[in-house]
């Protein structure tokens, strides 16, 4: 073999032996997409778990001129606050290697609640039945006080006026116990509990007060609400 043959075929070992030096094999490349990945899963982490509740994140689009970065260690994530967070955290990524390169991502939470929707129009004086109603998750920032979340509890109420479909169900729209219904009284006396029937007298919702009239006493009687067609009275 000639000398300049063995010359090139060094200088060719040469090169590819230095490329792999400044290039090494466990170098990473992150682009935009997977950082913000990256920040989003780490604020979930450490967030607590509510059971009525969820968190809905995403993160805020980094500018389209950073780009694609490479590190060969893994990367550093913090966060500058402790949790319960804002509604707006701010997470960093940092890359401790030769590189040395830092991005910071915003990352948006948005706290879930159910809130009790109509399936349907519901015209005034309908009873709601199970299939009238659905679960809807909505900012906890827009739930109003008198929203509900519990279907079970207004089943087999009646509707005090004209309810949209889609919209959420209040107690102010539906009574539970309705002027002129029979109802069912309850009276606990020493740990008994004794029923019997009556009318109510005006229209209530779960633990407003309202007058009965006792059918068989023919008594008038102050009662709270305590169910769908219920309530209860003290002696």
């Amino acid at each position: 073999m000639s000398l300049l043959k063995k010359s090139r075929r060094y200088s060719v070992f040469y090169f590819l032996t230095s490329l792999m030096l400044v290039s090494p094999v466990n170098a990473k490349v992150f682009d935009k997409e997977h950082l913000q990945q990256m920040a989003i899963k780490f604020v979930s982490n450490q967030l607590p778990n509510h059971q009525d509740s969820k968190q809905q994140l995403s993160a805020l689009p980094l500018d389209s001129r950073i780009p694609d970065r490479d590190c060969q260690s893994p990367l550093a994530l913090s966060i500058p606050t402790e949790p319960p967070f804002n509604r707006q955290v701010t997470v960093q990524l940092k890359c401790n290697d030769i590189n040395s390169w830092t991005q910071y991502v915003h990352v948006r939470i948005v706290e879930l609640k159910p809130v009790i929707v109509a399936t349907e129009n519901l015209a005034r004086g309908e009873i709601i039945t199970r299939a009238h109603l659905s679960i809807k998750m909505q900012e906890k920032q827009f739930i109003r006080p008198q929203y509900l979340d519990n279907k079970s509890v207004i089943i087999g109420s009646r509707s005090k006026r004209n309810i949209r479909s889609g919209l959420p169900i209040t107690m102010g729209q539906i009574c539970m116990v309705c002027k002129g219904d029979n109802v069912t009284i309850i009276a606990k006396v020493h740990g008994l509990e004794i029923k019997t029937t009556g009318i109510a007298l005006e229209d209530g919702t779960l633990d407003e007060q309202v007058r009965v009239k006792n059918k068989k006493s023919g008594k008038v009687l102050n009662a709270r609400v305590d169910g769908v067609e219920s309530v209860e009275v003290n002696i």
